[in-house]
C-alpha cells in the first residue's frame, strides 16, 4: 500500500510539472487550441487526482503517450519562434539606433525655408535676363548665388536621374533667346514675364553630377527646368512629367529614415504575430490532438497503446525551421 501511494504521489508530481509546462506554452503561443489541450489535460489531470480508485497508471500513460510529445514539438517550435522574435527585434533596435543618428545629423537644416529663397533668387535673375534680353544692354550678371546654393545641396538632397532623361530634359528644339548668360526658350520667358516672375521651386534633379531644376509658375501647374551646366530655361515636356519623380525632394538621410521607419513598422507587425501564427502542419496536429483528447474515452482507450501512435508520429516528425 505505502508503494502504492509513493507511486501515485509522484505521478501526480509528475503530472503537476508538465501542467505548469504546459501553461507556460500556452501562455507563450497564445493559441485558443493550446488553452484547449491545456484546459482537457487539466481535466484529466482532476479526475486521477480526486479519484484514487482510478488506475493512476494511466495518467502515467496518458502523459508518455500524448503530453510529452506535445510538449516535445512545442518546446521545439518555441525556440524558433523565440530566435525569430529576437532577430526581428534586434533588427527594430539597430533601425531605431540609425534613425536617431540619421535625424542629429541632418539636424535643423531648413531645406523649404532655403528653397524658397532660392526661387525668390532665380525669379531675380530670369528678370534681369528678360531685361537684358528686351534692351540688350550691357550690364553685370553672374551666377554664383544661384550655382553655389545648388552645389551645396545636389548631393544630400537631389533626386538621381538617368543620363537619358537628363539629355531628354536638357534639349530643345524651340525658337530661343540666346547670350553669353543664358538661354531661354523665347515662349518661356514671354509667359514668365506676363506671370510677373511668380515662380516656386518644385524639385531638383542629378546626372553625374550635372544639375537641373525643375521650376513651375505660382497661379499654375505648368513647369520649367533650369539646365546649370547650359545656363539654359526650357518649358517640361508634359510627357517627362510622367516618367520623372517630381516630387519634392529629400535628404538622403531622410529618405532612409522614412524607409527604415516603415521597415519597422512591418517588422513591428510581424513581432506580434510571430508567437501566434503557426506553420500549418503544426495547425493540424494541434487540432487532431484537441478533438483527440476531447473525444476519446481516455480511461479504457489508453490501455491500448499501439492504437494511438499516429498524432505521436506526426508530432515527432515535424521539422521545425
Amino acid at each position: 500500500m505505502q508503494e502504492e501511494e509513493e507511486r501515485y504521489v509522484q505521478i501526480i508530481k509528475d503530472s503537476n510539472r508538465k501542467l505548469v509546462i504546459l501553461e507556460l506554452l500556452s501562455n507563450f503561443f497564445n493559441h485558443k487550441d493550446f488553452v484547449g489541450v491545456l484546459i482537457k489535460t487539466k481535466i484529466i489531470h482532476t479526475l486521477f487526482e480526486n479519484n484514487k480508485t482510478l488506475d493512476i497508471n494511466k495518467l502515467e500513460l496518458f502523459h508518455i503517450q500524448y503530453t510529452s510529445s506535445f510538449i516535445d514539438l512545442f518546446q521545439k517550435l518555441k525556440k524558433s519562434k523565440e530566435q525569430q522574435y529576437l532577430l526581428i527585434s534586434d533588427e527594430i533596435y539597430i533601425n531605431k539606433d540609425i534613425i536617431s543618428k540619421l535625424k542629429t545629423e541632418i539636424g535643423d537644416f531648413k531645406l523649404p525655408q532655403l528653397l524658397r529663397t532660392h526661387a525668390e533668387n532665380m525669379s531675380k535673375k530670369i528678370e534681369e535676363l528678360y531685361k537684358m534680353f528686351v534692351t540688350e544692354d550691357a550690364v553685370f550678371f553672374n551666377w554664383n548665388e544661384i550655382i553655389s546654393f545648388s552645389d551645396s545641396i545636389k548631393t544630400e538632397y537631389y533626386r538621381e536621374i538617368t543620363i537619358e532623361q537628363y539629355e531628354k530634359l536638357a534639349t530643345s528644339k524651340k525658337s530661343l533667346y540666346e547670350n553669353k548668360y543664358s538661354k531661354f526658350e523665347k515662349k518661356l520667358l514671354g509667359r514668365l514675364n506676363v506671370l510677373n516672375f511668380k515662380i516656386k521651386f518644385s524639385c531638383g534633379l542629378i546626372c553625374n553630377n550635372e544639375i537641373i531644376e525643375v521650376y513651375e509658375f505660382r497661379d499654375s501647374n505648368d513647369k520649367f527646368v533650369f539646365i546649370a551646366n547650359e545656363k539654359a530655361f526650357y518649358f517640361l515636356e508634359s510627357e517627362m512629367e510622367k516618367e520623372i519623380n517630381l516630387l519634392k525632394n529629400d535628404s538622403v538621410k531622410g529618405e532612409i529614415i522614412t524607409q527604415l521607419k516603415n521597415k519597422n513598422a512591418s517588422l513591428e507587425s510581424e513581432l506580434s504575430t510571430v508567437k501566434t501564427s503557426l506553420p500549418e502542419n503544426v495547425n493540424e496536429v494541434l487540432k487532431d490532438y484537441l478533438n483527440k483528447i476531447t473525444s476519446i474515452d481516455f480511461i479504457e482507450d489508453l490501455q491500448n497503446v499501439d492504437e494511438q501512435t499516429n498524432i505521436l508520429k506526426t508530432m515527432l516528425n515535424i521539422n521545425i525551421k
